[in-house]
């Protein structure tokens, strides 16, 4: 099976390599053309379009809108390509009307979709151990699995790809909002010598611990104590991104979403202050800064 794996920036990578070491051929394009040239056994596209071309299976691992109708519409996207025997697997988060949409324009051309955005970071990337969202008809997933299987240890099944999209971002609100309230119960204690080391152990095991404050305890403890997080699984620029996702889709549909709309606030105070290309540990830290 060729695949090809369109967007390398860290998660894209991370998978492209997981799908190497596998044994898989894979063939990538990014806009940076050195991160795809990094990336050791990799054969570098020359376009999306050749990419798509080439491969049996194109997985699309995205940032945002913008970028995705880029590589999609644009004169050597994926659209421009005979996608009469290809499928395409779109792991970026987006608006469940926007992945929808994605899905409709691949269809038109012939081409098989589903959409599987994903929960987890570099790590789980690296090591197969990533949560999918699957949506799409039936045949279009069977033929997807192989190739999620290598990639996720867990894999839930939606209808649609909007419903997946759409379940994308409900999980990712919760996991946002806990590193906000972890950041204000800092505050809570800051004045009572109680170190971020045992604040985030204790909170982490509690009923009210988000399981992604234990899994980034060291990155949390760092960012509290001015140290920047040693490694980015997750990005605020990108959290920030995914929180105004999640406020349009309300806003769109007609309901408001109060927490989601606080805990952007707080993401784009930190993004504006030059935080942006900090782990979404620092934002647990940035209510610390003053």
């Amino acid at each position: 099976m060729r695949i090809g794996m369109i967007g390398l920036g860290r998660m894209g990578a991370a998978m492209a390599a997981r799908l190497l070491e596998q044994g898989y051929q894979v063939q990538g394009w990014n806009r940076t053309v050195a991160r795809a040239a990094a990336i050791e056994g990799l054969v570098v596209g020359a376009t999306p379009a050749d990419v798509a071309t080439e491969s049996d299976v194109v997985i699309v691992m995205l940032l945002d809108e913008a970028a995705a109708r880029a590589v999609y519409d644009e004169q050597d996207g994926v659209l421009a390509a005979d996608l009469e025997a290809t499928l395409i697997i779109d792991m970026s988060t987006l608006k469940p009307a926007d992945m929808q949409a994605n899905a409709e324009a691949v269809q038109a051309r012939g081409g098989a979709f589903v959409a599987c955005p994903v929960g987890g970071t570099i790590g789980p990337a690296r090591s197969g151990r990533l949560l999918g969202l699957v949506g799409g008809d039936e045949d279009a997933i069977e033929r997807a699995v192989p190739v999620l299987e290598v990639l996720c240890d867990r894999i839930e099944r939606f209808t649609t790809p909007a419903a997946a999209a759409a379940m994308k971002l409900a999980i990712n609100l919760p996991l946002l909002a806990a590193f906000q309230a972890l950041g204000e119960a800092a505050l809570i204690t800051r004045d009572f010598d109680i170190a971020p080391d045992r604040l985030v152990a204790i909170i982490g095991a509690s009923p009210g611990g988000a399981p992604a404050i234990g899994l980034r305890r060291a990155a949390i403890v760092a960012e509290m104590a001015g140290d920047e997080a040693a490694v980015v699984g997750f990005s605020l620029e990108a959290a920030e991104k995914d929180l105004r996702l999640i406020d349009e889709v309300g806003r769109e549909a007609g309901f408001d979403l109060p927490l989601a709309e606080a805990v952007r606030s707080q993401a784009h105070d930190a993004v504006r202050e030059g935080w942006g290309a900090r782990d979404l540990a620092a934002l647990a830290a940035f209510n610390l800064r003053a």
